[in-house]
């Protein structure tokens, strides 16, 4: 969530030529930003707690006293972008050491909030449900995961907005009515570049199609007026050279606006109960590798934390229940599941559907193929450019029917 109330800078980042091991030189400046968040300081790290590709991650001990620490956290993982292309993706992460008797409802995320720059989620022990520890689990537990993650989407799938959006909280306001939808947050790069030549249109907005079509012509107007840049931010497979490269954003020009005219016969559908409204709020990457599980113990395979709402925004309802891709698909790799297991999963995920709702909207949706198809297309259309083989492989699974 993104919060309307400026930030100040505290984290400076100096521009850099190639990439250094870290991209905060002076860890002083965490500090300031527990002292703003929480209001107390934290002590300076020594190194990195983890560093990736894009992002780092610092493990800071808050200077928290005692009659607080009911609270206020007395451990954060700050995760900070390692280069320019991110630079707009802070965070601070926080990690509480506890575990509950079941599933964690998402009211009661304490530090689900953010300001400006920085997201607050909750982070718990256990492991991301992309590792080998979920895939080893036994079937018994695996299906603990699957309606824990059915009670996950009803519970998103209930709260309703009347507009496209992403979630801004409103100044000086006190819950229930402490938010407004403002505009979307793309996960794409490059956005202040975007913002100069493109038109760069964020909504909020009343329609899916006007929601898809905006996302589609932002990418096509990226690649056509700051080509250079389009070409150069994204970050490729090391066995993927040059000229693999070229021949993949050459495709990218040729099909994204051929996918996009595909939006008035899939998503402008007159038989779409949903495409106008009423939206509800979708996490945008409920996938494994952002749902952590316990390990071990009477919990073990319930999902006890969902990581990462910096992006989360209100959706149609076929975004959000319609079956996800990783039942199908396993791991880092997308390694088709046995047919057995994802039908299992199916089978697991409505039923716990109908054990907790009676809404016949969402028990419709989730085995509407028109709605399949629609998901996948949104999950496509949303992507930057070298994702294009999602949006390709999309077209040739639903052709376009003679008129």
């Amino acid at each position: 969530m993104i919060h309307n109330v400026e930030m100040p800078s505290v984290l400076h980042c100096p521009a850099q030529s190639g990439r250094k091991p870290t991209s905060i030189p002076d860890t002083t400046q965490f500090a300031r930003v527990t002292q703003a968040l929480f209001g107390v300081p934290c002590a300076t790290p020594e190194e990195a707690y983890w560093s990736g590709s894009y992002n780092e991650l610092y493990l800071l001990h808050l200077s928290v006293p005692e009659h607080l620490r009911e609270t206020v956290p007395t451990k954060v993982l700050a995760r900070v972008s390692r280069d320019e292309k991110t630079r707009s993706d802070i965070s601070i992460e926080a990690e509480q050491q506890w575990f509950s008797s079941g599933p964690v409802p998402l009211s009661q995320s304490p530090w689900c909030m953010g300001i400006a720059r920085l997201a607050i989620t909750p982070l718990t022990e256990g492991a991301d449900m992309s590792s080998s520890r979920w895939e080893n689990l036994s079937i018994e537990l695996k299906l603990r995961s699957i309606k824990d993650y059915a009670r996950i989407v009803l519970e998103l799938a209930h709260l309703k907005f009347d507009r496209i959006g992403s979630i801004y909280f409103k100044k000086n306001a006190l819950p229930p009515n402490c938010f407004e939808l403002g505009p979307v947050s793309w996960r794409k790069h490059e956005s202040t570049a975007r913002r100069k030549t493109c038109e760069y249109d964020r909504g909020p907005f009343r329609t899916s199609s006007a929601w898809l079509k905006a996302a589609l012509d932002d990418e096509i107007a990226f690649m056509g007026n700051i080509p250079d840049l389009a070409r150069s931010t994204y970050k490729f497979k090391p066995e993927e050279g040059t000229g693999a490269r070229m021949r993949r954003w050459r495709h990218a020009k040729r099909v994204i606006p051929v996918f996009r005219d595909r939006i008035a016969d899939v998503i402008e559908d007159p038989l779409d109960r949903y495409g106008a409204g009423p939206f509800v709020l979708a996490h945008m990457d409920l996938n494994p590798q952002n749902m952590i599980f316990s390990t071990e113990g009477a919990n073990a395979g319930h999902i006890i934390s969902v990581i990462d709402w910096e992006v989360a925004m209100t959706v149609p309802l076929w975004t959000v229940v319609c079956y996800p891709s990783w039942f199908e698909r396993a791991g880092p790799h997308a390694i088709r599941r046995d047919l057995e297991e994802t039908q299992l999963f199916k089978d697991t995920y409505i039923r716990e559907l109908q054990k907790q709702t009676r809404d016949l909207l969402i028990l419709n949706v989730v085995q509407n193929g028109r709605a399949e198809a629609k998901r996948l297309f949104a999950d496509a259309a949303v992507m930057p450019w070298p994702m294009v083989d999602f949006m390709e492989t999309w077209l040739e699974n639903h052709p376009r029917k003679p008129r």
